[in-house]
Parts: structure tokens; sequence; C-alpha cells
């Protein structure tokens, strides 16, 4: 992250998806536009940063959550390089 971790928030989770240790953009547009696909909103990261952002504010729901990381899991066995 390009954010101090002082300054940080826990409750807005930033990464990067990355081939070969390289951010790769064209592999987060995709995890974002499969993500929208399932109903999972507002992943996108900042615009002038890029990456992923998930929000988990108090109205987060346990079950949106589980639904995302499902989702994550999947999409590293479909993407990862063997």
């Amino acid at each position: 992250s390009n954010v101090d971790t002082k300054y940080r928030s826990r409750l807005n989770v930033v990464f990067r998806l990355q081939k070969q240790g390289v951010p790769d953009e064209v592999l987060e547009k995709k995890f974002v536009q499969q993500a929208t696909e399932r109903g999972l909103i507002g992943l996108a990261g900042h615009r002038s940063v890029g990456g992923i952002r998930v929000s988990i504010y108090n109205a987060a729901s346990l079950e949106g959550v589980t639904k995302l990381v499902e989702f994550m899991k999947q999409f590293e066995q479909q993407n990862s390089q063997q």
C-alpha cells in the first residue's frame, strides 16, 4: 500500500493483483468485472492508485464477506500461474 501504516484504515482493505511480482491492471479489471457480475460491487481501488479496495464497515454482512472470500479463492485458482 502507498499509505503510511499509521494512517491506514482497518476497514478498507487494499491490495494489488500481481503476475510475477508486478501489479497487473488487466487482471485487476478482470477481478472487478467478475466480482461485479456476482453482485460484489465497489471493489475498484482509488482512480489515481488502482488496485482493489474492500470496504468492511459495520454494514458489511458476514454473508457478503463470505461470498467475497469464496470468489477470491475461485479467482485465484482460475488465474494463478501453474
